[in-house]
């Protein structure tokens, strides 16, 4: 029996442990490639990081072929854009505390809101609606309204009233709408003049030719014939009512109106309701006559306004009902 001999295959382990040897060198080079990489990425960010400052500072710094001015511009301008953001939610912050009072506060002066003043009860006055009027449901207003197409806002709004005569006005008064051939009221009328005759606050909006003129001339001359007629007015008394106006031709217009039906009271034998006009182009002189002998209704731009009391021609210490029109003309 031949021996046999088993020679172990040695070059097969020499290659594995090159092969190895290989394999570790070359995770070692991927470690050192991506340790590179990782600087490079590092290095390139924070050069990223140096230009953007160097910008801003080179944009703050001074430039030295722009002038002063053009830098100072630029610089202003860049500040400004930063404070956009902050300006934005600041307005939209007051857009919001505005939405969410605009409906729930009543009409009050400056003074009255930042004393905290709040108005719980209207203008005191003598007028009241008719019996039947007042017996009528508040479902019946409401269909009334649907039917006119009104559209009221506020609480425990006054009961709209579909004639001249059931509103309680002067006979005086009549006349004179007949004498102008207007024999019923226009919607707003059929709801802003009792609103006015309640003593309450109104703000109405209509379209051109609706007659919003009357809605508070009538009421106010139907006021001032009553204090006329309790007490009349004295000298240097007045203004009870002031009508303000945006325009001269649009205070002219108004003023025009209120005389008239003045002058028809008059003519039915009440008492002289006195009325001036304080606008640019009129002599100042005539209106401090009128308002010498006591004023009832002083209509008034407000330029010329604030002139007079400066001056102290006119004051406003008797003034109870004050008017001021907002659009663009009256009706």
């Amino acid at each position: 029996m031949i021996p046999t001999l088993t020679i172990p295959n040695t070059s097969h382990t020499f290659r594995s442990k090159s092969a190895k040897k290989q394999k570790l060198l070359k995770l070692g080079r991927l470690g050192q490639i991506k340790e590179a990489e990782q600087s490079k990425v590092k290095s390139s960010s924070e050069n990223d990081s140096n230009i953007e400052d160097e910008d801003e500072d080179q944009a703050w710094g001074r430039k030295n072929n722009i002038s002063l001015l053009d830098q100072h511009t630029e610089l202003k301008k860049l500040a400004e854009a930063k404070k956009v953001s902050a300006v934005e939610r600041q307005l939209r912050k007051e857009e919001e505390i505005l939405e969410s009072v605009a409906e729930k506060k009543a009409l009050m002066g400056v003074s009255e809101l930042a004393k905290g003043i709040q108005y719980s009860e209207p203008i005191k006055t003598s007028w009241r609606p008719p019996r039947h009027i007042l017996a009528m449901s508040e479902a019946r207003h409401e269909r009334l309204r649907a039917e006119l197409r009104i559209l009221v806002e506020g609480e425990d709004v006054p009961s709209p009233i579909r004639s001249f005569k059931e509103m309680k006005l002067h006979k005086g008064i009549i006349a004179g709408l007949e004498e102008k051939k207007i024999k019923k009221p226009t919607p707003i009328q059929i709801q802003g003049i009792p609103t006015v005759l309640s003593g309450r606050d109104m703000i109405g909006i209509a379209f051109t030719g609706s007659g919003k003129t009357l809605v508070f001339a009538l009421p106010l001359i139907m006021f001032c014939l009553e204090q006329e007629m309790k007490m009349p007015f004295i000298k240097n008394e007045g203004p009870y009512g002031l009508i303000i106006c945006p325009s001269r031709e649009l205070a002219k217009q108004t003023f025009d109106i209120i005389q008239f039906f003045c002058d028809a009271l008059q003519k039915h034998g009440m008492p002289e309701i006195r009325s001036c006009l304080a606008i640019g182009g009129v002599p100042v002189s005539e209106s401090i006559e009128i308002i010498q002998r006591g004023v009832h209704i002083m209509v008034a731009t407000p330029g010329r306004l604030m002139d007079m009391l400066e001056k102290k021609n006119s004051t406003v210490k008797r003034l109870q009902i004050l008017m001021y029109g907002r659009s663009g003309s009256y009706d």
